[in-house]
């Protein structure tokens, strides 16, 4: 029964961090292609549409990812490659120039945006902390 808790806190916490990473990118106004919980590993047991999102829950639920279009374009940037992606994704394509790139931000917001996974794991745990504490009506100490 340990495992399986530790198994969903760990699943929780990297969903939160995850959302930590998204709410950051869509603050700055970059376009989030895809939130994946869990790793592409297997198959997808969920996918829907929010907005210009893809959202995704993929059965092995240890990990999880949020991508920009940055991330899916190839090396070769034939316009023949474009127009298949364009076709398969059936999404417009955003121009190199976009402001919704993550890669035209300036520095500052990149290294927000890189960072709000770390922040917000540390807010969530003081929120459980808290939760603990106003549970069992003391905080909790080195030996429970």
């Amino acid at each position: 029964m340990n495992t399986i808790i530790m198994l969903f806190l760990i699943s929780l916490l990297i969903l939160v961090h995850e959302i930590g990473h998204f709410a950051a990118a869509r603050m700055f106004g970059v376009r989030v292609s895809k939130f994946g919980f869990g790793l592409p590993i297997g198959p997808t047991l969920f996918k829907t549409k929010w907005g210009d999102t893809e959202i995704l829950i993929h059965a092995f639920l240890l990990g999880g990812y949020v991508s920009f279009p940055d991330d899916e374009e190839t090396k070769d940037n034939k316009e023949e490659d474009k127009e298949t992606a364009k076709e398969d994704s059936q999404e417009e394509v955003l121009p190199a120039d976009s402001p919704e790139r993550f890669k035209n931000k300036a520095p500052w917001q990149k290294a927000i945006i890189v960072s709000a996974g770390v922040f917000m794991n540390v807010v969530f745990a003081i929120f459980l902390t808290m939760l603990a504490a106003a549970w069992y009506h003391k905080l909790p100490t080195g030996t429970s």
